[in-house]
């Protein structure tokens, strides 16, 4: 099987991924003048070293035409089968001494053998010592006529200022969401793969921008489910990555100091064989708007730490990746993490108070908590709005069609959920696996649900999810007349279409 992301590598400066870039190396290379030292900065898995050596093959084409290399000359062809003694890749993670560096030097003066130009692409450069970026300034500074120098660094802060002011800088960052779906789409029609757009959609969600990761995600799923491309088998493979511990949950665990609690949970996911690092990625996020949100920037979340304890802990999350690439055993930086946190001070907000006493519940809530604890589906009817459970369910197609387009990740675990209860004032849903459960509890998604069934049935209801015991499956839509319009306070009206009746007819029957 191939490996997507060398596979369909780019080649030519047209199909690099990010079109600003492309453009800058496109201007660079029909200018009159060549420079002969270039930094390519920008954050991993955004096409550094794609373009470096695409860079090298443009400066060695023998028939290029209007900045692009023919891809067919001699020179062309022995770049691309990597057999160009004059094109010479060096890591300076493994290669950062002073002796490294007088040797490329040495190197560097000696005329090519069979290209025009000799080029050196030094991959995380900011990784070389000082006295090694010392005796590189040099050359670089006066390099010989024959020679091109490609710096690649993800932390060009740590470049002496030197050899910065000596250097043409690409600025490179990360994908966007279209940017990211029309890279992944290269491999989808090179493949003859047919998938919808939510699945896409929550592919690139999950990829943190990087054009490498979205690539080598999307191996890892055809490598475990062949060419079947389900939108849950998607979402199970997230919550199987990153683990069934969400932020809101870990969040309460942390206020409540149960740091045995924590480690344990931590010590159980390492034993299903979780990726630690997108855990920790995941938590990052969510601290971050947790952070965000305190101090008023964004979208206002609830949350019970202070600000000065999730900069503790978001310190403490970043430190954990240094960390995890110095030690076997996986989990043991965030469990240091936890214990070290939890041994801090006053963590919670001081406007939030300590719950000691059983909060008040009324008795429609009391009646809903009851009956959610058995298997059986029971019907609660709503005199009020003139609205009951299988009329709920009858139409519950269109509630997806309403959420859709505000969050396809929401309308997806929707749809692996099951109407239970409904008593005018709150819907309550099956929910059948915990990652559903947390996501769809979260402030924002439970206000898109709520808005969706106040704009399809009429009702200000109130969204609660229950998780079952039962293997159960999702509600199955009966409903055969398509959806063809929806209104939504949330945004404007939405038409369905024939696609997207034939992907819910299909997920559900």
């Amino acid at each position: 099987m191939s490996v997507y992301h060398l596979k369909y590598r780019p080649h030519k400066i047209s199909e690099l991924d990010l079109a600003d870039v492309a453009d800058k190396i496109s201007k660079i290379l029909l200018s009159e003048s060549l420079p002969h030292s270039f930094l390519f900065s920008g954050p991993k898995g955004s096409g550094k070293t794609s373009a470096a050596r695409i860079l090298a093959k443009n400066v060695n084409c023998l028939e290029r035409v209007d900045g692009e290399a023919c891809g067919k000359c001699k020179n062309c062809l022995s770049i691309e089968d990597k057999k160009a003694i004059d094109i010479i890749e060096i890591d300076a993670a493994s290669n950062r001494g002073i002796d490294d560096v007088r040797s490329i030097k040495e190197s560097a003066y000696l005329s090519p053998v069979d290209l025009r130009y000799k080029v050196f692409i030094i991959d995380e450069v900011h990784m070389l010592t000082k006295e090694a970026f010392n005796a590189l300034l040099k050359i670089i500074e006066e390099p010989p006529a024959h020679v091109l120098f490609i710096l690649c660094t993800t932390d060009e802060n740590k470049i002496p200022d030197t050899v910065l002011s000596r250097l043409v800088k690409v600025a490179f960052r990360k994908g966007k969401k279209d940017e990211l779906k029309k890279s992944i789409k290269r491999i989808v029609d090179g493949e003859g793969f047919k998938m919808n757009d939510d699945f896409l959609d929550i592919l690139v969600e999950n990829s943190d921008g990087s054009f490498r990761n979205v690539h080598k995600i999307f191996n890892e799923i055809v490598m475990q489910y062949g060419g079947e491309f389900k939108t849950d088998l998607l979402l199970t493979f997230f919550a199987n990555k990153g683990g069934a511990y969400a932020g809101e949950e870990i969040e309460k665990d942390l206020v409540r100091r149960d740091k045995s609690k924590i480690v344990q949970k931590l010590e159980d996911m390492a034993q299903e064989g979780v990726d630690f690092e997108s855990l920790r990625q995941n938590w990052i996020a969510f601290f971050q708007k947790r952070l965000l949100s305190n101090l008023d920037i964004g979208e206002k979340l609830g949350g019970d730490l202070d600000n000065q304890a999730l900069s503790k802990w978001l310190n403490l999350l970043i430190n954990c990746g240094k960390l995890q690439k110095e030690v076997d055993i996986d989990q043991l930086p965030l469990q240091l993490a936890v214990i070290d946190f939890v041994g801090e001070g006053e963590i919670k907000k001081e406007d939030k108070k300590v719950e000691t006493e059983k909060p008040k519940i009324d008795l429609a809530k009391k009646i809903i908590k009851k009956v959610a604890k058995k298997d059986e589906v029971v019907e609660v009817t709503s005199q009020v709005c003139g609205c009951d459970l299988t009329q709920i369910e009858e139409s519950w197609g269109k509630l997806l069609s309403c959420v859709k387009p505000h969050n396809h990740s929401v309308e997806a675990f929707l749809r692996a959920t099951r109407p239970k209860i409904f008593d005018g004032k709150r819907l309550v849903v099956e929910v059948f696996y915990p990652f559903h459960k947390d996501k769809l509890e979260e402030l924002k998604n439970k206000q898109i649900v709520e808005r969706g069934i106040k704009d399809v049935f009429g009702i200000s209801a109130i969204f609660e999810c229950v998780l079952s015991k039962s293997k159960k499956k999702p509600l199955v839509v009966s409903n055969e007349t398509p959806i063809t319009e929806v209104s939504s306070k949330l945004g404007e009206e939405k038409k369905g279409d024939d696609d997207l009746y034939s992907v819910v007819k299909d997920i559900f029957s």
